[in-house]
This record gives C-alpha cells, sequence and structure tokens, in this order.
C-alpha cells in the first residue's frame, strides 16, 4: 500500500487512493523576485561609496515568507537594515536584524558590473553553475555539519548593471536548481484528514518555536503508524537525520512551499505545480544522503497561516488542507550526470557533468534581465544631492582614492569679497563638493556686474528700484538655487581699512563681527578689490591662525598665495613683499584706477588656482602649516616636490594627495606663463608680523581704530617696527656711500 492509516477502509480514503495511483510528471513553478526600492538605493550608495570598481561578489540575504500569493513564491530583498549586504573585503559596517523565524531566510551573492558591456558578455549559465556547485558539491571533510551543502540548496545569485548617473539599475536573478536527465515523477498520496492535519501543524510550530532565527525551508519527520499519531517531531534536515541502518523507512522529507494554487484538489490538476526547491532538495538525498532509487515520501507544506510563538497550541482549521504529499522515487546520482561519464569515476564532482537552470523570466514571461528605475521613487532633492557629488565620488574610484570627500563637505567657507572673483571662486568650491558658506561684502549689484559675476542677474539690479540687491546677499541666494544641500548667509559689512576714517562705534560693531566670523570658519579667501581691504582680515587669520587664501587681479597678471600658518619660521603673507603700509588706495585716482578693470578670461583663471590650492592644502595633515615645495635655482623657477633624495629624509612632505602647494602663483595672460615662488615671513610686516598680531590679540578695537585715523599708515610702521627698519636700513645705506671703494683699473688680473 502506499499509504496506511487506520482510517484505510473508509470508502473516501479509497477513492483518493485510486484517484491519485498514478504517476504524474511532476511541474515546477519558478521562484520570482520582489525587490523593495530602499534596496537599490541602499546598494547605489554602496556602490558610489565602498564598492566601487571592484566586481568581487558580495554576501547578501534575501527572505521568502511561506504565505505568499496565489500562483508563485517571492524572493524578497528589502533595505533599511532587514537586508544584509556585506561587501567582504572592505567589511562594511552594514545592520544586520535578527531574522524571524516566519520567513526562510535564502543566502546569495549579488555580483555587479561596472559597464553594460560586460553584464552583457559574463557566461551567466557558467557563473549560475559555479555559484551552486561550489556550496552543493562541497567535501563533507571541511564541513562536517554540512551547514554549507544545505545552504547552497536554496542560494540564489543577483546580476546588476548600476547606472549610477542615470539612477538605473539592470538586475537578473538566479535561482540554481540542478537537473536531471530524465524527468521527474511522482504519485499524489491522499490529503490529509483534519485530525492528522491539526497534529502536523502543531508539530510544526513546536518546530518554528525551537528555531533561534529563521525557519528552515527543509526538515524531516517519521511517521511510525505503531506510536501515537500525535507523536511527530520535526527536525531540520541533515545527514544525520537517517535511521541507524543509513534506511529512510517511515522517514517523511519536508519542505516549506510558498507555491500557493488556487484549488489543490481539481481532478483536472491532480498533481499541482510543485515549488522551486523541491528539485534541489531530491538533489540532496541522491547525491548527499545516497538515497538515490529509494522510494520515499515527500511533503510539500503549504499552511494556511503561521501562529505566534506564544502560542502552546494552535487551533483547529475549518480550512481544506493544502499540504500536498507525493511518493517519489530519488534519482540515482547517474541521473544527474551529464557528462557521458559515470558518475563514481574520478570525474565525480566536475562541474561540467552536471546542468543547472533558474535564471528568472522578464515581464515579458522570458529568461532575460529587468531595469528598475529609481528616479520616480526617489526625492527631487536626493537625486541633486546625489548627482552633483557623483563627480568626486567617481575620483575615488581609481583616479584619487585619498581624496576626503566628507572633510570637503563639512569645511566652513569664509568669502570676503563677492565680486568678480567672490562668484568664481563660489562655483569652483561647489564642484569640490562644498557646501557651507558666508559670504561677506559692502556692495550692491550694478547693471555691470552679471556679465563678469557669475550669480547675478538682471534681476538683482532692479531691486529696490534699480538700487540693486546688496551683493553678499544675491550670492548666497544664487548658490541655494544651485545645490540643494548648500547652506549659505550673506552678510551686508563695511570692513575698517587703514586710511579710512570711521567713529569708533563703527569700527567696535565691524571688528567684532567679522572676528567671530572668522573664528566660525575653515577657510577664508580674500577676494576684494583694494590692497588696504585685504589688510585686516590678514590681521585676524593670522591671530587665529586660519588658512587663508588670497587672490587678486591685474588688467592681465594675477596672483593667488596662501598666507603661512604658526609662528616663526613660516610662509610670508600678502604684506610680507611690502617695506610700506597700506593706506587709502583710492583717493586721487580716476573710474578706471578705481574699479578693477581686468581682461575677462583672468578671473576664473585665477579663482579655479585659488579653490584648488585650498582643496590641496585642505588634504595636507599638516594643512596652513604645510611647506612651499622647493625650487630648483631662484624663486621664479618651475615647482619641484620634495623628494626622497633630499638631504633631509625626515622632512614633512611639501604636497598632498592633489599635488604640490606652492606659496605662491604668479600668472600672466601676456606670455601666457606661471611662476611659483616661495616669499617667507618678514619680521616687520604690517600684516602679520609678531609685534602686530601681539597688539591685535591686546586691544583688537584700539588697533583697527587707531589705523583707520592713520593718513599716511605710519601708526602700523610704528607698531610693526617697520619704520626703526627702513630707519636703519637708510643709515646703511648712507654709511656704503661715504665709504671710499678702490677701483681696480687694471683688467688684466685673473679673478
Amino acid at each position: 500500500d502506499i499509504y496506511h492509516s487506520s482510517e484505510s477502509s473508509n470508502s473516501s480514503e479509497l477513492q483518493n487512493t485510486i484517484l491519485y495511483s498514478i504517476m504524474d510528471p511532476v511541474k515546477f513553478v519558478p521562484f520570482s523576485s520582489t525587490v523593495d526600492s530602499p534596496f537599490w538605493v541602499e546598494y547605489c550608495h554602496l556602490k558610489l561609496e565602498d564598492i566601487q570598481l571592484s566586481e568581487e561578489a558580495i554576501d547578501m540575504q534575501a527572505q521568502v515568507v511561506p504565505l505568499s500569493s496565489a500562483g508563485m513564491a517571492r524572493l524578497q530583498c528589502l533595505g533599511g537594515g532587514s537586508n544584509s549586504l556585506t561587501h567582504s573585503v572592505k567589511k562594511l559596517p552594514i545592520t544586520v536584524q535578527k531574522s524571524s523565524v516566519d520567513k526562510m531566510i535564502f543566502h546569495g551573492n549579488l555580483v555587479g558590473f561596472n559597464t553594460l558591456e560586460s553584464f552583457s558578455k559574463v557566461d551567466k549559465n557558467k557563473l549560475l553553475k559555479e555559484h551552486f556547485l561550489k556550496g552543493f558539491l562541497s567535501s563533507s571533510e571541511e564541513n562536517n555539519d554540512n551547514a554549507q551543502v544545505l545552504k547552497s540548496l536554496t542560494s540564489f545569485v543577483l546580476l546588476t548593471f548600476p547606472d549610477l548617473k542615470q539612477h538605473k539599475v539592470l538586475y537578473w536573478f538566479g535561482i540554481p536548481a540542478l537537473m536531471t536527465k530524465t524527468k521527474l515523477m511522482a504519485q499524489r498520496l491522499p490529503s490529509f484528514s483534519p485530525e492528522q492535519e491539526v497534529v502536523l501543524e502543531q508539530a510544526f510550530h513546536n518546530f518554528r518555536r525551537e528555531q533561534e532565527s529563521d525557519l528552515p525551508p527543509f526538515f524531516v519527520y517519521s511517521e511510525n503508524k505503531k506510536k501515537d499519531p500525535s507523536d511527530i517531531v520535526i527536525r531540520p534536515l541533515s545527514k544525520d537525520c537517517l535511521k541507524e541502518d543509513g534506511s529512510s523507512e517511515d522517514l517523511v522529507f519536508g519542505f516549506v512551499d510558498s507555491t500557493r494554487t488556487q484549488n489543490t484538489t481539481t481532478d483536472n490538476e491532480v498533481l499541482p505545480p510543485m515549488g522551486w526547491p523541491l528539485r534541489n532538495l531530491l538533489a540532496y538525498l541522491s547525491i548527499h544522503l545516497n538515497l538515490g532509487g529509494s522510494t520515499i515520501q515527500i511533503l510539500s507544506f503549504r499552511p494556511h497561516r503561521l501562529h505566534r510563538l506564544a502560542d502552546d497550541t494552535i487551533p483547529s482549521s475549518n480550512n481544506n488542507s493544502t499540504h500536498i504529499r507525493l511518493q517519489m522515487t530519488v534519482p540515482n546520482k547517474e541521473d544527474y550526470s551529464f557528462g557521458g561519464q559515470d558518475s563514481s569515476g574520478d570525474n565525480n564532482n566536475s562541474f561540467d557533468d552536471y546542468k543547472v537552470v533558474g535564471w528568472e523570466l522578464n515581464a515579458r514571461g522570458k529568461p532575460g534581465p529587468r531595469w528598475v528605475n529609481l528616479k520616480p521613487l526617489l526625492d527631487k532633492n536626493h537625486l541633486a544631492i546625489q548627482a552633483a557629488d557623483l563627480n568626486l565620488k567617481l575620483m575615488k574610484w581609481r583616479m584619487i582614492p585619498d581624496l576626503d570627500v566628507n572633510r570637503l563637505q563639512s569645511t566652513k567657507v569664509l568669502l570676503i569679497g563677492a565680486g568678480t572673483l567672490g562668484c568664481s571662486v563660489a562655483r569652483t568650491l561647489m564642484g569640490w563638493g562644498i557646501r557651507d558658506f558666508t559670504i561677506l561684502d559692502y556692495g550692491t549689484v550694478s547693471y555691470s556686474n552679471p556679465v563678469r559675476q557669475n550669480l547675478f542677474t538682471l534681476e538683482d539690479c532692479h531691486f529696490n528700484n534699480g538700487q540693486g540687491k546688496p551683493k553678499a546677499q544675491a550670492a548666497a541666494d544664487a548658490l541655494k538655487t544651485i545645490a540643494a544641500d548648500v547652506k549659505s548667509r550673506g552678510i551686508h559689512l563695511s570692513i575698517p581699512m587703514p586710511g579710512h576714517s570711521e567713529s569708533l562705534e563703527s569700527v567696535q560693531e565691524s571688528v567684532s563681527q567679522l572676528d567671530t566670523l572668522v573664528q566660525e570658519a575653515d577657510a577664508i579667501f580674500l577676494l576684494t578689490d583694494t590692497r588696504e581691504s585685504r589688510w585686516l582680515p590678514t590681521v585676524m587669520a593670522a591671530a587665529h591662525d586660519k588658512i587663508l587664501i588670497n587672490a587678486a587681479l591685474g588688467l592681465d597678471s594675477w596672483l593667488v598665495m596662501r598666507h603661512g600658518g604658526g609662528s616663526g619660521n613660516r610662509l610670508g603673507c600678502y604684506f610680507c613683499n611690502d617695506v610700506v603700509a597700506p593706506e587709502n588706495s583710492t583717493k586721487n585716482r580716476t573710474l578706471d584706477q578705481q574699479c578693477t578693470v581686468t581682461r575677462p578670461g583672468l578671473a576664473p583663471i585665477a579663482s579655479s588656482m585659488a579653490a584648488e590650492l585650498l582643496v590641496s592644502v585642505m588634504h595636507h595633515p599638516l594643512r596652513q602649516l604645510a611647506p612651499a615645495p622647493k625650487t630648483r635655482s631662484s624663486a621664479f623657477s618651475p615647482t619641484v616636490s620634495s623628494t626622497a633624495d633630499d638631504t633631509n629624509a625626515e622632512e614633512v612632505s611639501d604636497s598632498s594627495p592633489l599635488g604640490v602647494m606652492p606659496h605662491q602663483i604668479r600668472g600672466s595672460l601676456v606670455s601666457y606663463t606661471m611662476m611659483t615662488p616661495t616669499v617667507p615671513s618678514f619680521c616687520h610686516c604690517t600684516g602679520c608680523s609678531q609685534p602686530l598680531i601681539d597688539a591685535y590679540k591686546k586691544d583688537k578695537m584700539g588697533l583697527v581704530f587707531e589705523t583707520c585715523k592713520s593718513v599716511n599708515g605710519s601708526y602700523l610702521e610704528q607698531i610693526s617696527g617697520l619704520e626703526e627698519f627702513r630707519a636703519q636700513a637708510a643709515a646703511k645705506m648712507a654709511e656704503m656711500e661715504e665709504m671710499d671703494w678702490d677701483v681696480e683699473e687694471d683688467g688684466d688680473e685673473d679673478f
């Protein structure tokens, strides 16, 4: 008899036995995939930030819910921490939530390709076969508990090509199954009685309660009719599940079948389609448990619901049984060999002998990949932010792996001057990922500005009945329309300047506000028109030891320089080359002398150089204290970076991951040349000398107020010691003129 039961005399059961006595070919319902959009967002972020150019397989997990809708099992990939994506090389800190015993966890590999061509050309059948057989044919000596083999029975492969620029992902799931040379045949056994189903489901409920994590997809139990029918204990499938003599008598091998058909008892569909894992279950029984040729019972376990684990017992159900019992003959090992060689030969473990199928069908019902478009699913600001920094993230893949994007994004920049230089510098810095700007300027947008200053429009000129919008505010507002995550503010402030007399109250207010802004900033750009307007920010940056980048324009020449940090032997500032103090440079000047008249192409060049210099300095461990590069022969020769052949091998590097960092860059559009001189600090400098810095720290208001009152700059020259230095120099020159030089008139003497 194919089925023994104490109720076998019932006429209805006898009719079922006759009905299901026919051997039918087994049909299978393949898995389909359901991928939540957060998973793809998480994966694309991982690809951009950490995976980069690597095409190594990434371990991942997916889940299958036993209570799926009718017709097809769903392999679900969830984002937001519910799914595991672990890059084995970099050990990415992805949080994995504890699995639920209401779900089956399938383990797989995600293989991401860098180009669409490589995705298309990869041998997908070979890849799927190797992925499955490496785990399925693993040696028992290497894996005593057989866990790797069991895990392979429900493994999967996910091929992807993420188009990060278009926010699309091409993907294809493969859920491998080992094929046989002949069709699999089965007899359907009678359905469970209501009493039997309650006993079985109670046993399965107890089985779930014993699990520490996820629900095992395969199990086994003994159906010994001599014992109490309720005495059923379900155990996980393993190599130790057979009896001591190695037989499978009275054993029922079950699998959780997520396939659900509309009606499992109709006469025109005696044997409903089975779930995909049945193929690999039979392969495991044949190859690993040596049950080939044996007749066994299979249970396709299809629960109506999974009860709460807190329940000790489960209530009886009035629903018809959906579990399907089969009697099958396990294929022999030879049935899995397509290599034409006996499986007991030396080539038993050759991958070429086996055939593996399982690539998912696309929306047209044919084997093929699918596209998912993330744009409609993502917030517009998120798309804008990710796209804005895409260029920087791609730099890290191959060209500049040490680029610190996070440092740049957190840098607070103070731009002093919102004219032609200020607008261009801000735009370039945004390209480097800098998003925190404070812009300071005292002017308003005039009708001559928009054609040269790229953050302004005619609407800014029309503001306030044609008076013009304040430049600082207009520039700050413009930046917010360019990048979604920018933080910018405009400060309408006049900078106290030497030779420009102001009231004490005005000086106090301006100095207090400007000093606070300098202290809050990580980097400062000096981009003003006049020499004297650069003096106070220079003093403040030196007093607070801040990074300061200075840029200045002439008609056809430009200067970009970084001020040295610290004290003692350091790089000079903008005023270190001068032997006179700054004073009012706008008095008694014609219009062309008062305005910054430059060739239109000059400002973008200087602005780009200034922004690039800051980024290089930010990547040096000493930042503003970084030394200037060495030069070959003179201060105006091309810059040469320090090498290992230098005299002092322990000297701090003068370059960053982005290259050398010159002290000054002087360029000319007349000769189309650049020079990179290095100028040390001047001990009597009116902008950064130690006596001046000490005076500022002691009484900043008094120093600035007296400097503004001084018409000819004498106050600064006294404080810095420049006046005494010039007097000493004049005395030395006078002494030299009074000396009686002995001039040799005989030109025949050899030197």
